[in-house]
């Protein structure tokens, strides 16, 4: 009996601590170290040299590159445990891609972060986002660390462009320092801040302390995504549990390289002393989530610059299907409505056309300009035909798509069978208990009188 006690507690404290760890183990992984055990980071500031990267307007990207550089290795050499390195400390320094992922395996890097500035044409784009290999496990961590980034980007006020991965036309990374990285196995992201051509991003750049600001922010995601400690800055990451859940083997960032699949438009309503049409957009994208908008009143000859698609939580891959909103007609026009949903990738469908208002007419101190608010472009990109993507007439709104189910994991399957086994044991230990019991009691000698 007392065999059979000892054996029972024996086990039932394995199961404890294996069911327990391979909790905390889910919720506090962290992507494993060199064999040395020595966390190592390359932070690599992007172009350099005669490749100045974007030049607009007085900023220099591969300038603002080396100033958040240095500000986000300095702020990293604060925390514990830690050795970081630049792949290049000038700006006057010409450095392949190939020999800065060189750099890296040479030192043993178990990350590089490549940093940069963006632009668009014709300007019109803005927001920070996060480029990540297509492949394998540098694809999972890739994601892990740019969704921290992410939101620190959001606490920063910046529109958010998400995680992504882009092809090129032999199907491998597009980036080079993706690519050269993942055939050394270092995960790696490439950080685009945020846009030096457009309004909505130009403030949070425009200034030295700005760019300090963003390598400070940068090394603080590092510091969260490795659950890292500084004890001179006064913080302590190591219980840092916001990080997406992930299984091995799975990717969890994938290019969308086709156009929205929805995209149609009703009227709303007419306020014809405001000059105001209310109109309904529906728009859907099956592959990732709607992020801009845009719209004609001349038929598609011209566009206003790209708005934000309300509601979008582009982390959580949601973008509402459908909205409304005002747009103000000038004077003496009678409008011809189009507008353009755009998804994450930039790639966009063109809604059915609406005409047939009247024309409206306002008193002279209330006309609209047209140029204030719209942009001149063509009605078309090359080798994109938008024709297509058109709805046919009876068109009915999909239903949203339903989540994808988890895949139950090992540990999942292993604590299901140990719970299983546990309450099979104490039934057992508890029975035995109670025979034995019975068994000391019929053996009592009777009481005397």
């Amino acid at each position: 009996m007392k065999k059979i006690k000892l054996f029972a507690a024996v086990f039932i404290f394995i199961w404890l601590f294996m069911v327990f760890s391979s909790v905390s183990r889910a919720d506090s992984f962290r992507y494993p170290l060199d064999t040395d055990g020595e966390l190592v980071i390359v932070i690599d500031p992007g172009h350099g040299g005669k490749n100045l990267g974007a030049d607009y307007n007085g900023f220099l990207e591969k300038e603002m590159n080396m100033t958040v550089a240095n500000a986000m290795y300095e702020e990293l050499t604060k925390y514990e445990g830690i050795t970081v390195y630049m792949t290049h400390t000038s700006t006057d320094t010409d450095m392949s891609i190939q020999a800065r992922a060189d750099f890296a395996a040479s030192v043993n890097a178990d990350f590089l972060f490549c940093l940069h500035f963006n632009m668009s044409p014709d300007n019109k784009l803005f927001g920070s986002e996060v480029w990540v290999s297509a492949f394998g496990d540098e694809n999972r961590e890739g994601y892990r660390f740019g969704c921290v980034q992410m939101e620190t980007m959001k606490d920063m006020g910046l529109f958010l462009r998400g995680v992504k991965t882009r092809f090129n036309e032999r199907g491998s990374d597009y980036y080079g320092i993706l690519r050269f990285c993942e055939e050394y196995n270092i995960p790696a992201a490439l950080i685009e801040h945020c846009h030096i051509d457009h309004d909505t991003d130009v403030g949070f750049c425009d200034s030295e302390e700005d760019l300090i600001a963003f390598g400070i922010a940068d090394a603080t995601s590092v510091a969260k995504y490795f659950g890292l400690r500084s004890e001179s800055l006064g913080v302590d990451y190591s219980s840092y549990d916001s990080m997406p859940a992930v299984n091995a083997g799975e990717v969890y960032v994938q290019a969308d390289t086709t156009d929205p699949d929805i995209c149609v438009i009703e009227e709303a309503y007419i306020d014809l002393d405001r000059q105001i049409i209310g109109v309904t957009v529906t728009a859907q994208d099956y592959d990732s989530p709607m992020l801009y908008y845009s719209y004609s009143i001349d038929g598609g000859i011209t566009y206003t610059p790209y708005l934000a698609w309300p509601e979008t939580d582009i982390m959580a891959g949601y973008s509402p299907d459908t909205f409304t909103f005002e747009i103000p007609v000038p004077d003496s026009v009678s409008p011809a409505i189009i507008v353009r949903g755009i998804n994450q990738y930039d790639r966009y469908s063109e809604s059915n056309l609406l005409s047939g208002f009247p024309v409206f007419v306002s008193t002279p101190e209330e006309i609209f300009n047209p140029e204030d608010d719209m942009l001149t472009e063509e009605a078309s990109v090359s080798g994109q035909d938008v024709s297509e993507n058109r709805p046919a007439a009876g068109f009915t709104r999909p239903e949203p798509k339903a989540p994808r189910e988890k895949d139950t994991s090992f540990w999942d399957f292993l604590k299901l069978c140990l719970l299983a086994a546990g309450v099979l044991l104490v039934a057992i230990f508890i029975t035995n208990l109670v025979i034995a019991k019975k068994r000391r009691q019929k053996r009592k000698p009777p009481r005397r009188r």
